[in-house]
């Protein structure tokens, strides 16, 4: 048997190939029902809040921890999934990351972000509260009915001084009645929210979130995987100094990686 390659024209040409090759591998590489596979998701996968938080800025692969060991001596990296399966044929060049320098980054990032606390929870809470609309059937979130109630009050003040100025005019009464109606369905809206949200997973992670953020000091000096697993929604590594960070809320900071000492 021969083979011979590059003998007739392609159905389709070598480029395209190859990207639908490496976006079938980065897939596979986001699953995997093996806890033992290099490629999935283990069912240790949450001991660590950066697991399936963590993406390769050049393939999209997301990023697993490991450790090296040389000399007697262990090292903890995280390393782009794409590149432990397949070598350079789909990311070439992704770098490897020391723990230490990645966690110092997303730190630094998260006290960037803390001079702006109040803004920063009330992101975080509105972004993890959306996660609830499905499941209440909802079109808005909590955020949103205050927001349209605050927007209707100030409406229905404006329209009542215009009606007090214009003594007898009929002609607001239609507006009012449409006003109040909204009012009325939206606080009735906010109060089955607020009710079967009480006590759900979510609302425990949306507590939680904000206490940790109003509890914490001017700066976070100490790596604690539930703190970062509740304020961090991914991080993509975007090259060998610099990584991007997504907290949840979605503020994006870029942060430089410190080199290792």
């Amino acid at each position: 048997m021969y083979l011979v390659q590059n003998n007739h024209p392609a159905i389709i040409d070598r480029e395209t190939y190859d990207a639908v090759q490496a976006e079938f591998a980065r897939r596979a590489a986001l699953r995997s029902p093996s806890k033992n596979a290099l490629t999935g998701q283990s069912c240790y996968t949450s001991k660590y809040a950066l697991s399936d938080r963590v993406y390769c800025g050049e393939c999209g692969t997301r990023y697993k921890r490991t450790t090296w060991a040389k000399n007697g001596k262990k090292r903890v990296v995280w390393r782009c999934v794409s590149r432990l399966d397949y070598g350079t044929k789909y990311c070439h060049s992704s770098p490897t990351v020391d723990e230490d320098r990645l966690q110092a980054a997303i730190l630094a990032a998260l006290n960037s972000a803390m001079s702006e606390k109040k803004i920063l929870i009330n992101q975080i809470a509105g972004a993890m509260e959306i996660e609830l609309l499905p499941a209440l059937d909802s079109a808005m979130s909590l955020a949103d009915i205050t927001r349209r109630l605050v927007e209707l009050e100030q409406e229905f003040q404006t329209l009542l001084a215009k009606a007090a100025g214009d003594f007898g005019n009929e002609s607001y009464t239609d507006h009012f009645r449409a006003l109040a109606e909204e009012m009325a369905e939206l606080k009735d809206k906010r109060k089955s929210f607020e009710t079967r949200r009480a006590g759900s997973e979510t609302d425990l992670r949306i507590r939680q979130a904000v206490e940790i953020m109003e509890n914490s000091s001017a700066a976070i000096t100490t790596w604690d995987e539930s703190t970062i697993r509740q304020l961090v929604d991914w991080v993509k590594i975007l090259s060998a100094e610099e990584i991007l960070v997504c907290l949840h809320g979605g503020i994006e900071i870029r942060q430089r990686m410190e080199q290792n000492l």
